[in-house]
């Protein structure tokens, strides 16, 4: 089921709208941290969604989304926290909720120091194809090996009880790299139009891609993700 934001009008809106995003498109605040591993600009996977980013930058339907700059693209590991929710589950339980989130970038950063939890590098990735049309476009991921599956969700239970925050849906979270949010739901017509654009696309996808340390990052927003260091050197 699509999940959908209420305005003040009553239009419903992609739960990136009001958050991540204004409901024009352009990018709202939306500061936290995450451990993500960047798409290598020169890879294949990359030259192939910068051709579909400048067909979706000009496509009659740019109306329903906003795109991701193409420097921005990466899959997650591990999701860290958003200024935004500090609930239960969305913030680390050693650290007071009223906690600036500059103290709990530092607080992150003092404790990976020390990590220790082995990852077998680079990571090998499949391309699944995309992610229903919900609230974005992206791409579904997953580990190519399954060895290499377990390594990575090992890898994100020890961040877990590392930095003591444990969201809902973190056993169960789908590896992804996202290139757009939808700000408006699409008509049914629409949606199969860009269904259609999407899995032509897939055609020319790689099949499998590689991805290298992952990275402690900072951000404002959805458009920037600043890597503070690689966690290569402390595994």
């Amino acid at each position: 089921m699509a999940s959908m934001r209420a305005a003040t009008d009553g239009t419903h809106y992609p739960n990136g709208v009001g958050t991540k995003f204004h409901a024009d498109g352009s990018v709202k605040p939306f500061p936290g941290n995450t451990i993500i591993c960047h798409l290598d600009p020169g890879s294949g996977l990359s030259s192939a969604l910068l051709d579909l980013h400048k067909v979706l930058r000009t496509h009659r339907l740019s109306h329903l989304y906003t795109l991701l700059p193409p420097s921005s693209w990466h899959m997650t590991v591990f999701e860290g926290v958003v200024d935004a929710r500090r609930e239960p589950g969305y913030w680390p339980s050693d650290l007071p909720a009223d906690a600036p989130l500059y103290d709990c970038n530092q607080h992150f950063e003092r404790k990976i120091e020390h990590f220790n939890a082995p990852l077998d590098l680079p990571l090998e990735i499949d391309v699944n194809g995309w992610q229903p049309l919900v609230n974005g476009i992206a791409l579904r991921l997953s580990p190519r090996a399954a060895s290499q599956e377990v390594g990575i969700r090992s890898f994100r239970d020890a961040l877990s009880r590392l930095l003591n925050i444990r969201h809902p849906e973190h056993a169960t979270y789908e590896f992804h790299l996202s290139i757009a949010y939808l700000i408006r739901h699409p008509s049914e017509t629409d949606r199969r139009e860009l269904e259609g654009l999407l899995d032509n696309t897939t055609i020319k996808l790689p099949t499998q891609f590689e991805l290298g340390a992952p990275e402690f990052c900072h951000f404002d927003d959805m458009f920037a993700f600043r890597r503070r260091f690689f966690l290569e050197g402390r595994l």
